[in-house]
């Protein structure tokens, strides 16, 4: 099942040592692997994210990361000073006062956006201590998209919150689902499965009723769904029912 295994969020960048560049100076982080074709993979214990190359840069309109800090203000200030710049938002009840939003529980949200334009939000949530940045995914309907969730991938919510988000865990990492206007406008891959057999685990979704796209451009194409590299590496496609576009990953190459 897929809830066995880590799920990190892919963030899309046209240019991906730029991107890289501007996550060590801005973020403080760097990469744990990087690998060939200019596609970066950061680690943090049980989290992490990827960085890969795409014309499809900038066009999510929605948060596609969060990342998990004991103490939003404090973050906040800390990249401020590294010239990380937060937006505003006014969302009608709620809405950032200096680029942090508090909501009636005393939680606190700030957002900014990196090189391309991809949105990433800052949160604190204790309940998951060993998540430094997880996936979030867009819906325009969470109740489908938890029935989808749950019927086809075989994952059960950890945490809800009212009719706005669905939290799962996915191995030892998570992942969001929440409620937007703005779920589908991302048109590259959002978030990859690391799995130890692809072929088995493709076939146990389409039992499922899981489809997998059949791709054909650039560096990429698939034969019934399943693209192949040289080194014996893995990779396959589907979306959910927003369109978001999902991947799983059977990994054997060695990083350059």
């Amino acid at each position: 099942m897929l809830s066995d295994f880590d799920f990190q969020p892919s963030i899309v960048s046209f240019d991906a040592k730029r991107a890289k560049a501007w996550f060590s100076e801005k973020l403080g982080v760097e990469p744990t692997i990087e690998w060939p074709g200019d596609q970066f993979d950061y680690r943090f214990g049980t989290s992490g994210f990827s960085i890969y190359e795409a014309g499809s840069a900038g066009t999510a309109k929605n948060t596609v990361a969060a990342w998990n800090v004991p103490d939003v203000e404090a973050e906040v200030a800390r990249l401020r000073a590294r010239g990380v710049v937060f937006e505003d938002y006014d969302f009608g009840e709620f809405k950032t006062v200096n680029g942090i939003m508090t909501d009636p529980g005393g939680d606190k949200n700030a957002w900014f956006k990196d090189a391309d334009g991809n949105i990433h939000t800052i949160i604190s949530t204790p309940q998951m201590p060993d998540t430094k940045v997880t996936a979030m995914i867009a819906s325009a309907d969470l109740d489908r998209a938890k029935a989808w969730y749950g019927e086809k991938l075989g994952f059960e919510p950890v945490y809800e919150y009212g009719a706005e988000l669905v939290v799962y865990r996915s191995g030892a990492g998570a992942f969001t689902v929440y409620r937007t206007t703005y779920a589908g406008t991302a048109q590259n891959t959002i978030g990859v499965w690391e799995v130890k057999d692809l072929r088995q685990e493709a076939a146990a979704l389409r039992s499922r009723g899981v489809v997998f796209e059949d791709l054909a451009f650039d560096k990429v194409k698939t034969v019934d769904g399943i693209q192949s590299d040289p080194d014996g590496s893995l990779q396959a496609w589907f979306r959910d029912p927003d369109g978001n576009w999902l991947s799983m990953r059977e990994e054997h190459g060695a990083p350059a």
